[in-house]
């Protein structure tokens, strides 16, 4: 009242607006990065796990890949679901289901048993991300978008900082089973936070008249993906190859590539949000993606283990550019109460690149040798760069010529 007094309603509204750090975005990068130390934590105990009960290259691929089967059908009604149920309620429920569908690979005694419980993991994925996000879309100040994704970007990131590490430490010393409870625990806990955020500062804003249904599939955002799909093929062979790759050449704990690319990553996004929201997204995208693809360049012939962490650390860094960028880029392309559809359409790259990537790569690891696969996902990248560019020219044309 005192406030109000004294300052105009359009000005508290301004205020309001301009605030970044509330209490709502602070639980809800805490949601996020719970679902991240799960996430993350996969990294090193699946591929051994599947080693540890038999399987072979193309087992590893298909169990990898099945991760993103049923998400890349859940995420783009994820995009409904935020806009009619609530970001809060889906990002509870998706945590939740993404913790006991993590607790599942304890009771599998043979490899193919560990795709029903990936499959489950990969519907909680698909979903949780989207509603992350648009919460981050809906909170922040549009002059600070990219920032804001950029803070998201980093309580994601700060979860690769120690769940592979801690993952693969605690199956080595106690087992599988711990390590996937443990993993499980996390996302657990992160299903109870979500609980308390405000459903009526977090949700889509509702535009009066408009219908209830927003696309499946965001036309706006198609351009946007598929670039995006082109960074996200470079983690079918880290997520599928790497802990082999790094105990066939004897470069120690996994685990510390993906520490690596976190610490980079976080510095990474901490500069290229606000970098990007003066400059333009393409400033820091396309060299991003060449980055990420030198990484993969140097995985593929890195027999040292300071080769091996420079791969991290570029990895990380290429990755910070690419993402806080492209989720905002794509957040700009579409009215407000699409926010949520454009950024499942976005995330699907994920499920195409990393899952379908893994389906693909993993019996041609059978054929050329795992380390070529880092070189042919290094070789997507450098395209994904070149397409951005040649893109964003023929859009710069076509405004010009309208105007």
């Amino acid at each position: 009242m005192i406030l109000s007094s004294v300052m105009g309603r359009s000005e508290v509204s301004t205020l309001v607006q301009s605030r970044l750090w509330t209490l709502d975005f602070v639980l809800n990068l805490l949601v996020a990065h719970c679902l991240f130390v799960t996430y993350t934590a996969m990294y090193t105990i699946i591929p051994l796990y599947v080693v540890e009960l038999g399987g072979d290259d193309v087992q590893l691929g298909i169990v990898v890949g099945s991760f993103g089967i049923v998400g890349l059908l859940a995420r783009p009604l994820a995009g409904r679901w935020v806009y009619n149920v609530g970001a809060k309620q889906v990002a509870a429920a998706g945590s939740a289901f993404f913790g006991l569908s993590t607790l599942l690979h304890i009771a599998a005694f043979d490899v193919w048993l560990i795709v029903p419980a990936r499959v489950m993991q990969g519907v909680g994925m698909a979903i949780v991300p989207v509603a992350t996000a648009t919460i981050v879309a809906n909170l922040a100040p549009e002059h600070r978008r990219a920032e804001a994704m950029s803070y998201m970007g980093n309580s994601i990131g700060a979860s690769g900082l120690y769940a592979p590490v801690v993952a693969f430490w605690l199956l080595k010393t106690h087992g599988f089973a711990s390590a996937f409870a443990c993993a499980s625990a996390a996302v657990l806990i992160g299903s109870l936070i979500a609980l308390f955020l405000s459903a009526a500062r977090t949700n889509l804003p509702v535009t009066t008249g408009a219908s209830g249904k927003v696309p499946l599939i965001n036309r706006s955002a198609l351009f946007p993906t598929m670039v995006f799909l082109t960074y996200t093929i470079t983690t079918a062979p880290v997520g599928t190859f790497l802990p082999q790759l790094a105990e066939s050449r004897e470069l120690g704990n996994p685990g510390l590539f993906f520490t690596m690319n976190a610490m980079t990553s976080m510095v990474s996004m901490a500069i290229s949000g606000p970098v990007s929201d003066r400059v333009g997204r393409g400033a820091v995208i396309v060299p991003g993606l060449l980055v990420v693809a030198s990484s993969m360049f140097i995985l593929t012939t890195a027999h040292e283990r300071w080769l091996f962490l420079a791969a991290g650390v570029l990895s990380g860094l290429g990755f910070g550019m690419i993402q806080v960028a492209m989720q905002a880029l794509t957040v700009g392309r579409v009215p407000a109460r699409e926010r949520s559809s454009a950024l499942a359409t976005l995330q699907s790259a994920w499920d195409l690149g990393g899952s379908g990537g893994a389906f693909t790569l993993g019996p041609l690891a059978s054929v050329t040798g795992a380390a070529a696969t880092f070189a042919i996902a290094g070789g997507g990248a450098v395209l994904g760069a070149i397409g951005f560019v040649v893109g964003s020219a023929r859009a710069s044309r076509k405004t010009v010529t309208r105007a």
